[in-house]
């Protein structure tokens, strides 16, 4: 990474220039940074790091960071989470941490008007289908029901096996929302592939922009993913994709208030029909 920051230096800008400097001099110290404390270690903004990484080739900050980690001697295979050998308290404080950095860096990085655009997709959609299998396939699921409660036709697929019967079925005026940590895992990129095919608008949820999935759907939002300092399946990622389709979700509930409410109504008297 250092290398190819070093080839590219005369063509970055001056708070690039900046950027680069502090990253060829502290590498291992930027692999515990957030982009927000490299920008201020740099006196630049948040976004200056961002468009830094994509000049040097990383794609996104999460990329850079593994890449420095790994030219010095970082490994993915042999990594664990390092709060596993201290104290049991210390090992659920530093989950919580890790989560809220998680935010903390999808908030610094996330592209909103991408996620206007997802929404609005989303709104105009005939029908949703949210792909996701393993630990997206819990998010997948909550997708469709937080799209279901605001009135709109969602279904969750997780099944490997019907994934792409389902997506090869998709057509004009449906909507495929992927959601995948990797961005690489097959079946899910496979399925988008089909849908995208038949006609339906593809949007992907994943931590990595040079990922498949980023690059092949017609829109994604990309988290803030630490798998350099927390690398065992980035537990914290799953936060960030949750608060995401959240987030997603009010912003379709702000365009019809009235509507929205109405939809809520009906599940509150539902849900209390289910308890005691």
């Amino acid at each position: 990474m250092t290398l190819k920051i070093q080839k590219v230096l005369d063509r970055l800008s001056p708070a690039e220039r900046k950027i680069a400097g502090f990253v060829m001099a502290n590498p291992r110290q930027v692999t515990g940074m957030t982009a927000a404390q490299l920008a201020a270690n740099c006196g630049t903004a948040p976004s200056a790091v961002i468009r830094f990484c994509k000049s040097v080739g990383a794609g996104g900050f999460s990329q850079m960071k593994l890449a420095l980690a790994e030219e010095s001697g970082y490994s993915r295979q042999d990594a664990q989470l390092p709060a596993i050998a201290e104290e049991k308290e210390n090992v659920v404080r530093r989950v919580f941490v890790a989560g809220i950095e998680t935010l903390k860096g999808t908030l610094e990085q996330l592209e909103y008007d991408k996620v206007e655009a997802m929404a609005d997709a989303l709104a105009g959609a005939r029908r949703i289908f949210v792909f996701g299998i393993g630990t997206s396939s819990v998010i997948a699921s909550d997708a469709q029901y937080r799209l279901s409660q605001l009135g709109l036709w969602a279904t969750a697929c997780t099944d490997i096996l019907m994934m792409n019967v389902t997506a090869s079925n998709l057509g004009p005026g449906d909507v495929a929302l992927a959601i995948s940590h990797s961005g690489r895992t097959k079946p899910v990129v496979d399925a988008m592939r089909r849908a995208k095919e038949g006609g339906a608008v593809t949007l992907a949820i994943t931590s990595f922009r040079d990922s498949l999935l980023f690059r092949e759907c017609d829109l994604g939002a990309c988290v803030y993913a630490d798998e350099v300092n927390y690398p065992v399946e980035a537990v914290s990622a799953r936060v960030a994709h949750t608060c995401l389709i959240d987030g997603i979700t009010m912003l379709l509930a702000t365009r019809n208030l009235d509507n929205y409410a109405q939809h809520i109504k009906t599940r509150n008297r539902i849900l209390d029909e289910l308890r005691y």
